[in-house]
């Protein structure tokens, strides 16, 4: 299917609908979880509490921020896992009784992350290799041994 889909298209403009989408989507989760921890805090807490208490949750998701922003592929491919924790903790949210939409949206935007995250480290891999390309090594007739010579005969 996949094949089908990139036939006739350009990676290249395949890899960057799904970057919008991976940038959307991330921005999107770290803006919820803000948002969400500033409007459950009690009254009376200092603000340097709320603020350290609001930024924790994006920890694991600012780790990846040099990788997204460089636009490399295997950061965003492991994004795909890190997005499947925020995805059980919205599903997690939208169990509880005042946390509803901010669980069901926590759950669909991890979802949009991990398809086009997937999808951009598939197409950016696929555009990388196509403006540098490498000889295979292992067909190149310098490395092959005799016993492999000796097999194919």
């Amino acid at each position: 299917m996949m094949n089908r889909l990139e036939a006739g298209k350009d990676i290249a403009s395949l890899a960057a609908k799904s970057r919008f989408w991976v940038l959307l989507s991330y921005f999107g989760i770290i803006a919820l979880l803000i948002a969400n921890g500033f409007l459950l805090v009690k009254e009376g807490a200092p603000l340097n509490v709320i603020a350290i208490l609001a930024l924790m949750p994006t920890l694991p998701l600012l780790l990846f921020a040099p990788g997204i922003w460089l636009r490399r592929p295997r950061s965003h491919a492991w994004i795909c896992f890190v997005s499947l924790l925020y995805f059980m903790h919205g599903v997690d949210q939208a169990f509880l009784p005042n946390n509803q939409l901010v669980g069901i949206g926590l759950s669909v935007l991890s979802m949009i992350l991990f398809v086009a995250a997937m999808m951009f480290s598939r197409w950016e891999s696929l555009r990388i290799k196509a403006l540098n390309p490498q000889p295979d090594a292992a067909l190149s007739p310098e490395t092959e041994s005799p016993a492999g010579k000796a097999n194919q005969k």
